[in-house]
């Protein structure tokens, strides 16, 4: 019997019945069996069921959807614990460049308590991590004499049991440099030290405050250049590098221990773009007339 028929049936009141009660007529309907003699015909009952489609596809899409949507919270997490050992690595790199006699089991335990301070207003991250703020573990963190890198191990459960795991393990990192002012570069363990050089220079330099790399520029008229003269008592010469540069202001730049004048600020002759090598690598460069011969006599 077909479903129009059905709904055409007299003896069927459709209109005063719900929805389950019109699946229940449905699958109460009596079906003839074509086998029957003539005459006495067979009625069979067929159950209403879900279709295997349904009951396999619909479970694993709202899976996948929660997953999907767990995984942003996941990111959020993350995000939380980023900026509580950004926020505890930047206090213990001042903490600990004041107190520089205490143990690493001592820094450990300021660091872990900094931290867990940091994560008392970070209630979704305690929400979802295992365990809370207790759940965090910072034992792998290393903390040198002058770097503080903090290490933070945790694990998230899922709302539903992916295969065979539930929670996921997460591993983040956050490195700051101790407040412990700046530390000149030394000689290495092959007693090779660092020294400077210029750009367009041919001598090095093995301190970086030479008079030769920080230059004291002013500016002169071009009469005033045939009076001036260098801390040797020379001369200036004009510059070949900037000879053809047009000096609107008609003003040339020169140092105390330059040789030449310079039309351009900007020429490369007075400016200095400095590199630190080791001396080993300094090749066919000689050592500064000033820093580099005060190096020799203290050697």
């Amino acid at each position: 019997m077909s479903l129009f028929s059905c709904l055409k049936s007299k003896d069927t009141d459709i209109g005063q019945k719900s929805l389950p009660g019109l699946i229940r007529l449905f699958s109460q309907k009596k079906s003839v069996n074509p086998s029957s003699e003539k005459g006495t015909p067979r009625y069979t009952f067929l159950p209403a069921v879900f279709t295997l489609e349904a009951a396999v596809v619909l479970p694993l899409t709202a899976c996948f959807f929660v997953s999907i949507l767990f995984l942003f919270r996941v990111m959020q997490v993350q995000l939380e614990v980023q900026k509580a050992l950004d926020d505890t690595g930047r206090k213990l790199a001042v903490l600990l460049a004041e107190e520089r006699k205490t143990g690493e089991v001592t820094e450990l335990a300021v660091a872990k308590a900094l931290f867990s301070k940091e994560m008392l207003d970070r209630k979704q991250a305690q929400r979802y991590i295992k365990g809370g703020c207790a759940g965090v573990g910072l034992a792998k963190s290393r903390l040198s004499e002058d770097e503080v890198c903090l290490r933070a191990s945790y694990k998230v459960c899922f709302p539903l049991r992916l295969l065979t795991r539930k929670e996921i393990r997460i591993v983040q990192q956050a490195d700051c440099r101790k407040w412990i002012g700046w530390k000149p570069a030394t000689e290495n363990a092959n007693g090779d030290v660092w020294v400077y050089i210029t750009e367009t220079g041919t001598v090095y330099h093995t301190t970086k405050s030479c008079t030769h790399l920080t230059l004291s520029i002013q500016s002169v008229t071009y009469d005033e250049l045939t009076e001036i003269r260098n801390e040797n008592g020379e001369k200036y010469r004009e510059c070949i590098l900037c000879a053809d540069k047009n000096n609107k202001f008609e003003k040339a730049y020169i140092t105390n221990q330059g040789e030449c004048f310079h039309r351009d600020l900007n020429c490369s002759g007075i400016k200095r773009t400095i590199f630190m090598i080791r001396l080993s690598e300094t090749g066919m460069w000689r050592p500064c007339s000033k820093c580099g011969s005060a190096q020799e006599r203290k050697d």
